[in-house]
C-alpha cells in the first residue's frame, strides 16, 4: 500500500509547490515594467543572469516532474482499471475510499486539514492586514499553508499505511 499512487500524490503536490515557490521567488525579485495607458499595454520582466539561469533550470525540472507524474498516473490506471484516477477531476486523488477503513482514514485526515485551515487562514488574514507585506510574502504564505495541508494529510495516511504493513 506504501507504493499506492494515492498515498504518494501529496508528495508530488509538495514537489510542484516548491518549484512554483522558486519561480515566484525569482520573478518577484526581477525588474518588472508595467505600462497601461489609453494607447498601449505592456508588461516586461527582466531577469538578471542568475535569475535567468534558475528559471532555465526550473522549467525542465517542472516538465520532467510533470512527465513522471503523468506516467505514474497511467501506470496506476492500467493496474487499477476499476479505480482510474485523473488530475482533472474535482475530487482530490488522495481520497482512498476502497472500504470503510480507508473512508475513515481519509475522513480523519481531512478533518485534521480542515482544523488546520480553520485556525491558519484567519491568523494569516490578520497578519497580512496588520503588517504591510509584499506580494511575495502573500504568495509564500499561501504556498506554506498548502504545503502544511499536504504534509498533515500525508503523515496521517502514511501512519496508517505503515501500521497496515506491519
Amino acid at each position: 500500500m506504501k507504493k499506492d499512487f494515492r498515498v504518494q500524490y501529496p508528495l508530488w503536490q509538495i514537489g510542484f509547490m516548491l518549484i512554483f515557490m522558486a519561480l515566484v521567488f525569482v520573478i518577484t525579485g526581477a525588474v518588472t515594467t508595467y505600462v497601461n495607458n489609453k494607447t498601449s499595454f505592456s508588461y516586461t520582466i527582466q531577469l538578471e543572469a542568475l535569475e535567468g539561469g534558475i528559471v532555465f533550470l526550473l522549467i525542465p525540472v517542472f516538465l520532467i516532474m510533470a512527465i513522471m507524474l503523468s506516467s505514474k498516473l497511467k501506470k496506476y490506471n492500467k493496474e487499477h482499471p476499476t479505480k482510474k484516477l485523473s488530475v482533472w477531476r474535482t475530487k482530490p486523488l488522495e481520497y482512498m475510499e476502497d472500504d470503510e477503513a480507508w473512508q475513515m482514514i481519509t475522513r480523519v485526515a481531512t478533518q485534521k486539514v480542515y482544523t488546520f485551515f480553520t485556525w491558519s487562514l484567519p491568523l494569516s488574514a490578520v497578519f497580512h492586514l496588520l503588517i504591510p507585506t509584499s506580494k511575495f510574502l502573500i504568495i509564500l504564505n499561501i504556498v506554506v499553508l498548502s504545503l502544511v495541508q499536504y504534509l498533515i494529510f500525508y503523515i496521517h495516511v502514511r501512519k496508517h499505511v505503515t501500521e497496515e504493513e506491519e
